[in-house]
């Protein structure tokens, strides 16, 4: 199983590991495209969030590229850690 689907999953392990890579899951929404945006406010001040470009959800603002991509990234756990274990041996 790749991490994209561990971590729409609800793995934060995997969505670590993705954000650390620099990769963005699809939006939970629509499943669209997302982007880092970022937003000076007060000089030289940034503020950053992730984007969905189809459908405009947003993971909120936050200080750092990073902590974005991670917020964006995480999902709540669908499945137990013993649940997912068993997908990957049916896979």
């Amino acid at each position: 199983m790749t991490d994209e689907k561990r971590a729409l999953l609800g793995d934060h392990e995997a969505a670590k590991r993705l954000t650390d890579a620099g990769v963005l899951v699809p939006c939970p929404m629509c499943r669209g495209q997302a982007r880092v945006r970022n937003e000076r406010y007060y000089q030289p001040n940034v503020r950053r969030n992730v984007i969905c470009m189809k459908c405009f959800t947003n993971s909120g603002w936050y200080k750092t590229e990073h902590e974005a991509r991670l917020a964006w990234n995480t999902r709540a756990p669908i499945l137990s850690a013993e649940e997912i274990q068993k997908l990957e041996e049916n896979t």
